[in-house]
């Protein structure tokens, strides 16, 4: 029985490597198609979230100049809110606590330097102090509690200006008070929220940085 060689079947290395070359060089100009397809996706997307981001920055680096790096409870950081927890400044009967102050005058001094710089001051439009109440239950608490939120709300204003009276005597017309029900879903009856609402600067440079991708 004559019997051949394995090798006799294999085609010759010239033309096999040459093959190989050539479905490594494609591989490549694939990857190299991609990754520009995804940057091509990624640069607006980090144009658009870059001068939000360096907001929310500047307020969180101010914030931990006041309250320090570590975890503050009763108080969180989101974005550009800032969460307190009502039972840190008020007692059940909705008067402020004898801690409430320091906290305040804190929370206060954080404003008072975001209004006092030029470039953040051009990016803020509101600061909009919330508290919510229940949304669903009996009529006569229901009306009562949204009552004592609204006074809460407006404790927390008047405090803040009283404790930085420069807030109050330059800055007054960025803040405003307001109540909402609260989502039974979302827990959020507890928690008051200041809210700084970008400004339309802010918008813009959002607009110009995503304009040369829009030509």
């Amino acid at each position: 029985m004559n019997g051949r060689s394995p090798g006799k079947f294999l085609p010759p290395a010239g033309p096999l490597l040459s093959i190989l070359l050539i479905g490594l060089v494609l591989l490549s100009a694939l990857l190299y198609y991609r990754a520009i397809k995804i940057q091509r996706f990624l640069e607006p997307a980090l144009a658009l979230s870059q001068p939000r981001n360096e907001f929310t920055k500047k307020i969180k680096v101010i914030f931990q100049g006041e309250f320090g790096s570590s975890p503050v409870r009763g108080l969180k950081i989101r974005g550009s809110s800032i969460f307190v927890d009502k039972a840190l400044l008020f007692s059940q009967k909705g008067a402020l606590t004898a801690t409430a102050q320091s906290d305040l005058q804190k929370l206060a001094r954080i404003f008072l330097s975001l209004m006092k710089n030029d470039q953040t001051r051009s990016e803020i439009s509101l600061v909009l102090i919330i508290g919510r109440f229940p949304s669903v239950g009996e009529r006569g608490a229901y009306l009562a509690e949204k009552s004592q939120v609204q006074q809460m709300v407006g404790f927390i204003q008047d405090a803040l200006f009283q404790l930085e009276p420069e807030l109050g005597l330059h800055y007054a017309t960025f803040f405003t008070g307001a109540i909402q029900p609260a989502d039974p879903r979302e827990g959020s009856r507890d928690v008051i929220e200041i809210r700084i609402i970008p400004s339309e600067f802010l918008h813009i440079e959002v607009l110009e940085k995503l304009e040369k991708y829009a030509n």
